[in-house]
């Protein structure tokens, strides 16, 4: 009876031990299941966080590697390119054409520093003058001016040396060499230039970085070129004097360049694992890289699993809180990473500075705006604007003030424009405005106009009150192109032109000036090569007293000997000889020349002859001609009363000032004075009676109709008195025939040249043309 008692307490005892075990396992299991599951899901979450870092640093990497192939490509294009103009022209040039180039060169690219010409053994043949110090190389550009010469022995042309001192206390530069060839491949000399590290170092400050990141820019042989953040001023000779420095040095030791893609490696010098990506330029023998500590992923992986953590316990007392305090982690998380995607993106389409779109969404744009004028029947106008003279300010100021400049000017423009409208920057102080779906042409004018009125107020720049102006280029599709490439070519060759007209306007493309711009350029050509090989040649037209039809002097014209062309006016050539500068040695070589022939004259018995000869208001502008006329007399032995400049009235006007002190200089040296085309520019009393000039020279525009219109009569009359009244000397020119040459003796005038007495002659022809007078 008792037995039977205990068996249902046993038994209870028993199922219940049973139940506690099912119970505690079925506990530990789900326990168990739950660790796996959290596991799994944070080994995903920590491969996904991972994937999603290599993924954005690739982007990171991409984005700026393509930024910085446009910018070293650009550079190596104007090297390239002023390359070709010296070896165009198939003798050496002259040292002032040679640096003038240079300079050019350096104009047009702000940020290429000290263009040099070296020889192939490494002596500096003609350099920019920007840079007034020695031009001696230290040990350090001596050597990195060795490996690229050894890189041009392999077949390269092109060279980017390592990290440079300007000098002991300067900046730091990255070095660009050209090896240029003849036609038979032979290095004829190397073109030397630099780009500052610290321009790379503002593009680089708007790059989103993760914490405790790096950016930069390597050479194949492992030199470190720029890194982002800088380094310190005490770390820079570390960083960017030897190779393999810093962070990546064990690295990149170990692994083959080009480096290419995504990795992830052991960094031994800051004992920690890393992250990095690396892109090659397609331009340029550098790679860009990015490097981030693996710790970064970690650390936010952590973050994720302390909340597996707790999502676990919560998961064992009741998971709904778990899943909705994850839910909002993931979505803060979500968001970051749209955040940062978004802000690569942007960077991609638009400038740094300014934050208008750049050319690549410009031309994105232009494509949808082609698209809709298509459907619509409407036209699609580039205006391509650039501001005048804007390296005058970063010069002067600095590229601070530039670059708060041209934030303003970004603003105000944008002002001006419609919603439909596009105003991006494409570099430097150029902007292109995109004027869609346009059905009356007149707008495109208008716009350009409503554009110069918005920059005419003053910018107030950081205490600065800065005036500028601008001119303007407008292309137009499908009058002028149908592709985008074409179409901004064209809006830039017009931009041109209206600052050869002026600045401060805006003109519309057309085929003449594409055909102008191809004839500056040839002309251009030919001038480089008649100062190298010596082609010009001087001509002179006899200047008679119409009294007596006496010879008193000649005026020297200056004459272009190209092969295959013939001989060059004078008016082929002088505008282009002005633009570019080389009017300067130009004058120079036509003072030495007409001076010594006249002297030659002289010792023929000829003792009475002037030569008369013309002056470029660039000669005037350079301070140089005072010096310049004084040294051609004394060189040639010949009396300065023997001697006449041809000054145009517009010369006068500009710098009044400057042009009194200087010709005041030479009347006080007995150099006789002319003033040349006169009553077609500023005619003005006031400036006659300031500048001592001997002859008015009456413009042929005058003279040639003397018989047949009155008008002209009555303005030569007046012109003749008034000199007369001045006590000066009257020369009429273009005189053609024995009416004109009686007329003007008529109305009192004392001189005259034309084809009447005499063409043009070169020497031989003047030396027979004087022997026949005297024996007439």
């Amino acid at each position: 009876m008792t037995s039977l008692s205990l068996d249902p307490v046993v038994s209870g005892r028993a199922g219940l031990r049973k139940t506690l075990r099912q119970l505690r396992l079925g506990f530990a299991g789900m326990t168990l299941l739950i660790v796996l599951v959290v596991a799994a899901l944070a080994w995903r979450s920590w491969r996904e966080e991972k994937d999603h870092e290599l993924l954005y640093l690739s982007s990171l990497v991409e984005i700026t590697g393509k930024s910085l192939d446009g910018y070293f490509a650009t550079h190596a294009r104007a090297l390239r390119h002023l390359g070709a103009e010296i070896l165009a022209s198939r003798a050496p040039l002259s040292r002032e054409a040679t640096r003038h180039l240079l300079i050019q060169t350096r104009r047009g690219h702000p940020d290429l520093l000290h263009v040099v010409l070296f020889l192939p053994d490494g002596r500096a043949v003609m350099a920019d003058d920007a840079d007034p110090g020695p031009r001696r190389m230290d040990a350090g550009a001596r050597e990195s001016f060795r490996l690229a010469l050894d890189n041009f022995q392999r077949g390269q042309d092109f060279d980017i040396g390592r990290v440079l001192k300007v000098h002991p206390d300067g900046d730091w530069v990255i070095p660009l060499r050209l090896g240029v060839r003849n036609p038979e491949g032979q290095l004829v000399f190397v073109l030397s230039a630099a780009l500052p590290v610290s321009r790379q170092q503002v593009f680089w400050q708007g790059v989103p970085l993760p914490p405790q990141s790096a950016l930069g820019l390597i050479r194949d042989d492992g030199f470190l070129i720029s890194r982002f953040p800088e380094p310190n001023a005490m770390d820079y000779e570390e960083a960017y004097g030897k190779p393999r420095n810093g962070q990546l040095r064990e690295y990149l030791v170990s692994h083959q360049f080009p480096l290419r893609g995504v990795t992830e490696g052991y960094n031994s010098v800051s004992k920690a694992d890393y992250l990095f990506a690396f892109h090659r330029l397609s331009t340029s023998p550098l790679t860009v890289f990015v490097s981030t500590p693996l710790g970064n992923v970690r650390n936010n992986w952590f973050k994720q699993s302390e909340f597996s953590v707790v999502l676990l316990v919560c998961l064992l007392v009741g998971g709904y809180g778990v899943y909705r305090r994850s839910s909002r982690q993931l979505l803060v998380w979500d968001s970051e990473r749209a955040a940062h995607e978004s802000q690569v993106e942007f960077l991609a389409q638009h400038d740094p500075l300014t934050e208008l779109p750049n050319r690549l969404l410009a031309s994105d744009r232009f494509r949808q705006a082609v698209a809709l004028a298509e459907r619509n029947q409407a036209r699609v106008a580039l205006l391509f604007l650039d501001l005048d003279y804007f390296k005058g300010i970063n010069d002067s100021l600095g590229h601070d003030i530039g670059d708060l400049l041209l934030q303003e000017v970004a603003h105000r423009l944008n002002q001006r424009l419609g919603a439909s409208d596009t105003l991006s920057r494409q570099g430097g102080d150029e902007f292109l405005v995109m004027l869609a779906d346009v059905h009356n042409p007149d707008v495109m004018g208008q716009v350009a106009q409503a554009l110069l009125d918005a920059l005419k107020q003053p910018f107030h720049i950081d205490g600065h009150e800065l005036v500028i102006s601008a001119s303007i280029g407008i292309a137009v599709y499908p009058d002028d192109g149908h592709d985008f490439g074409t179409l901004l070519r064209k809006a830039d060759t017009a931009m041109y032109k209206s600052k050869d007209s002026g600045r401060n306007t805006h003109l519309f493309y057309t085929e003449q000036m594409n055909v102008d711009a191809d004839e500056r350029l040839k002309v251009r050509g030919w001038l480089a090569q008649a100062l190298a090989q010596d082609r010009f040649v001087l001509h002179y037209q006899p200047q008679v007293r119409l009294g007596s039809g006496a010879v008193m002097g000649f005026e020297a014209l200056i004459r272009l000997q190209q092969p295959l062309v013939g001989l060059l006016p004078p008016g082929r050539f002088i505008a282009t000889a002005e633009d570019t500068g080389l009017i300067v040695p130009m004058g120079l070589w036509v003072l030495h020349q007409a001076c010594a022939q006249a002297q030659r004259w002289r010792s023929d018995g000829w003792d009475d002859l002037v030569v008369a000869v013309n002056i470029s208001a660039v000669q005037l502008r350079r301070g140089h001609l005072e010096q310049d006329v004084r040294a051609a007399l004394l060189a040639s032995g010949l009396p300065p009363t023997h001697l006449e400049l041809e000054l145009t009235e517009s010369l006068l006007i500009e710098d009044p000032e400057h042009a009194l002190t200087t010709l005041n200089g030479l009347k006080a040296m007995g150099v006789r004075l002319s003033i040349d085309d006169f009553g077609t520019g500023y005619s003005s009393l006031a400036y006659l009676k300031r500048f001592k000039v001997d002859r008015l020279k009456i413009d042929q525009s005058f003279v040639r109709d003397l018989r047949d219109n009155p008008d002209d009569a009555v303005i030569v009359q007046a012109i003749i008195q008034m000199a007369h009244s001045l006590g000066l000397v009257t020369i009429a020119e273009g005189v053609e025939d024995e009416n004109t040459s009686q007329q003007l003796r008529d109305l009192g005038c004392d001189e005259a040249q034309g084809y009447f007495w005499g063409r043009p002659m070169d020497v031989k022809q003047v030396d027979e043309y004087l022997l026949k007078a005297s024996s007439a």
